[in-house]
């Protein structure tokens, strides 16, 4: 009896094998686009809460002593 395995051919296998390394690469940028996503969209909210206290308490945001 000739199992799955024995019937496939090398060229193949290592086609699989390539397409999986392609895939896992793939896998991996998007993982580190996520991450720098997530810590984007953390300065938004950061920023955006800054400006909404500085808005709640009659203050432009801008420093005046510097002007």
């Amino acid at each position: 009896m000739v199992s799955a395995d024995d019937s496939m051919s090398a060229a193949s296998v290592s086609d699989v094998n390539d397409r999986l390394s392609a895939l896992e690469l793939r896998v991996q940028q998007q993982e580190d686009e996520l991450t720098v996503m997530k810590a984007a969209f953390a300065d938004v909210l950061r920023r955006l809460a800054v400006s909404e206290d500085s808005a709640a308490h009659g203050n432009d945001g801008r420093d005046h002593n510097n002007s």
